[in-house]
């Protein structure tokens, strides 16, 4: 990865705050994500910027606002003419309660997945053909749930769980039909759930313990760095998965691709 360029949103936190230290190893250039002001988390940057060599950026961005993520995108491209690899990282739990985003979203929809969807979209002309890699950080919770086609924004039988599965079986079907979008001499993109992770962001709504943040950053670089099945592949804790059933149905990957081209017509 010597004189790559590795975008990780989500830096700030958790698994991010130990795969940017991973990364800043080996990259050439590193633009880490997160919503707090950069004088919040300067002593994060610095400890990020000791860990390895590269050349370190630090973009600003709230993801409960679509136009924040052009804006982001649009700084990407101006540090950078090629992205080598793409970590769409940054997540939220579900709510306690159903919350909309300032763009009239589930928030936890928006976060986790349209956020990601909008961010690729943006930086696809810049991932190298072929070469480029993206990684969606999803979750196995997605096993566990199916997303109602009449209902995307779960204002029937919500909870912090189903918010947050929900999210990101939309991010792993993403992954399969981008891959699909891309085709074989294009960017490969893969989806994986990093492990049961001990962060704040598990303990919000499960009462378990899980392996430590560096297990799970480990996940997400030879994800993006390493070998993969092939493209549209989902990655369980460092293994080659069967996603949901719903996610290999091709009419339910063809809805979704329909529904998000329409939520996110307005900044595409």
């Amino acid at each position: 990865m010597n004189g790559s360029t590795v975008v990780l949103t989500g830096a700030t936190s958790g698994i991010g705050i130990a795969a940017a230290r991973l990364f800043a190893t080996t990259a050439g250039r590193l633009i880490v994500h997160g919503p707090e002001s950069q004088a919040r988390v300067a002593p994060l940057l610095t400890a990020i910027s000791t860990a390895g060599n590269a050349e370190l950026h630090y973009l600003q961005a709230d993801f409960d606002d679509l136009d924040q993520v052009v804006s982001l995108a649009a700084r990407i491209r101006e540090l950078a003419d090629t992205v080598d690899v793409l970590v769409n990282n940054a997540g939220r739990p579900g709510a306690e309660r159903r919350t909309l985003s300032r763009n009239g979203y589930e928030a936890t929809l928006q976060t986790n997945y349209l956020a990601a969807a909008l961010l690729t979209h943006h930086l696809a002309p810049a991932l190298p053909s072929p070469g480029g890699r993206v990684v969606h950080v999803a979750s196995a919770t997605h096993l566990s749930v199916t997303l109602d086609p009449d209902d995307i924004g779960l204002e029937h039988g919500y909870s912090p769980v189903r918010a947050y599965a929900t999210s990101k079986l939309a991010m792993v079907a993403h992954a399969v039909t981008q891959a699909e979008e891309w085709q074989p001499d294009g960017p490969q993109i893969v989806s994986i759930s990093p492990g049961v992770i001990n962060t704040r962001l598990l303990h919000s709504m499960f009462a378990v313990r899980g392996a430590t943040p560096e297990h799970g950053a480990k996940n997400v670089v030879d994800a993006a760095t390493g070998s993969i099945p092939y493209s549209g592949a989902y990655i369980d804790d460092g293994y080659p998965a069967a996603p949901s059933s719903q996610v290999q149905d091709s009419g339910f990957r063809r809805w979704l691709h329909a529904v998000t081209s329409r939520l996110l017509a307005d900044w595409m």
